[in-house]
This record gives C-alpha cells, structure tokens and sequence, in this order.
C-alpha cells in the first residue's frame, strides 16, 4: 500500500483570505433549531477560545459548539467520557440539555459541501487531532467573512450535522438561552437503541473484588 495514502489529506488554508471568497456558504435561520449539552447552571451561549475545542478562535473571539439533533449533541458530550458502552448517570445529571435558535441569521462556511474539496478540505476537518489545522481553518474563514462552520460531528458515525458558532469570547448574556429540554427515559432510550450506550454507574477500580479463576488448580 502507497505511503501516500497514510498522510493527511486536509491541506492548511490559504494565507490570504480573499481567496476563500467563493468557499460555499449555508444559511442558519433564526427558525432552525439547535442543540447544545452544558453544565447545570451555566448559559449554554459559551464561546471558547483556550484552544481546547476543535475551531476554537483565539482571543478575544471564541467559538461555541451545537448540534443538529438531540442525539448528536449528547454523543458529543459523552464522547471522551463513556466507559466501554456505558454512560454514568452521574455525569449526566450535573448537565442539562437545551433546544436554542440563533437571534439572527447566520452564513456558515460548509464544510460538509462537496464543493469545499476544492479548496483543500476533507472529512479530517471533523475528526483530526491535534486541533491545528482545524482551528487554522476556522480562523480563516471568520476573516472571509463566515459567523460560523457547519461540519460532520466526530463521535457520531451517522454524520449528524454540527455547528460551530463564532463570537466574542466568554458567555454571551444577550442571546436567548431556549429551551431546556428533559433528558427524559425515551431520549436515554434511543441512546441505547440507536446508539448502544447503556446509562449505568460504573464502578470504580476499589469497588470491584477480583475472583480467583479456579481453572488453574
């Protein structure tokens, strides 16, 4: 097999950002629902800019991510956190889920357009770490003018789409905070059904009692 084949294929964005002009474009309309997980008690309007989140820009802009779908934005939350197939119940009750709307319209450069290929971008976008080229990419595109990337979400493989907002970094207090939505038995449901993930506590290594295989004599 080629080597050529093992590298990555995202190549870094253009230097100047006249040149990402034509880069396709979508519409998020203040109708469009969105989905994002936080903390109890916190606006659910963060815009990071630490650098920890894939198209975080750097100060004093930030980026805060969402979802297309319940399922999505949960899976993404989860992602790092589940223990085999398992989710602890715990984890999910320090958080609430919210149902939002964009106060105004927003142009999003589309990275899922089959037509950003031309402009260098792959499917890596959404799944390469370290951040680097993501983030090069989601600071050249704000300076061509976009509020904000539409993309594929890394820890769902049904390719649920995200979105990554751009902003003043910190929490934004003008913006509507929505909808909390439950995270009711049903959603938990089709997490297990649609995802296989179980919402279990896990046991912590000290809680286990190791059993002797008596197969050995």
């Amino acid at each position: 097999m080629s080597r050529r084949r093992e590298r990555v294929g995202l190549r870094p964005p253009p230097a100047n950002a006249a040149a990402l002009r034509d880069f396709p474009r979508k519409r998020l309309a203040t109708t469009t629902d969105l989905f994002r997980v936080a903390r109890r008690g916190r606006s659910p309007w963060w815009f990071g800019s630490s650098g920890a989140g894939r198209f975080d820009l750097p100060p004093p802009d930030g980026t805060c991510y969402l979802a297309a779908d319940e399922i999505g934005a949960l899976l993404e939350i989860v992602g790092a956190d589940r223990t085999g197939g398992a989710v602890s119940p715990s984890f999910l009750a320090e958080r609430r889920l919210r149902r939002l709307r964009v106060p105004a319209e927003r142009q999003l450069g589309d990275l899922t357009s089959r037509r950003a290929s031309g402009f260098g971008i792959t499917a890596e976008i959404g799944t390469l770490v370290p951040y680097d080229l993501p983030q090069a990419w989601a600071a050249r595109l704000h300076a061509a003018g976009c509020h904000g990337l539409a993309y594929w979400l890394r820890h769902d493989p049904a390719r649920t789409e995200g979105i990554a907002l751009f902003g003043p970094e910190g929490v934004d207090e003008g913006w509507p905070e929505g909808e909390e939505v439950e995270i009711l038995p049903q959603l938990l449901d089709r997490l297990r059904d649609e995802c296989g993930l179980e919402v279990v506590e896990v046991p912590r290594a000290a809680e286990l009692r190791m059993v002797r295989d008596g197969s050995d004599g």
